[in-house]
């Protein structure tokens, strides 16, 4: 039989911030969110910069929900 283990509340918490920072990088994703690489593209002058920005964005938050799922198991 299988035994199914307990979550403690500071685990639960944990994966509930990882599923945030997932989103988060979903949204700050180049490919979908065309308003933000707008607003970037204006704020620096280039299109390279305004993508990096975002690529960085959403790179940071896919890193912070894999690290954050890890450590709550």
């Amino acid at each position: 039989m299988m035994k199914v283990r307990n979550k403690t509340w500071k685990q639960i918490f944990i994966g509930n911030v990882a599923v945030k920072c997932l989103m988060l990088g979903m949204f700050f994703n180049p490919f979908g969110f065309d308003a933000v690489q707008y607003y970037l593209y204006t704020l620096t002058g280039s299109l390279m910069k305004a993508n990096l920005i975002l690529y960085c964005i959403s790179g940071l938050f896919f890193g912070l929900y894999f690290l954050l799922k890890n450590r709550s198991k």
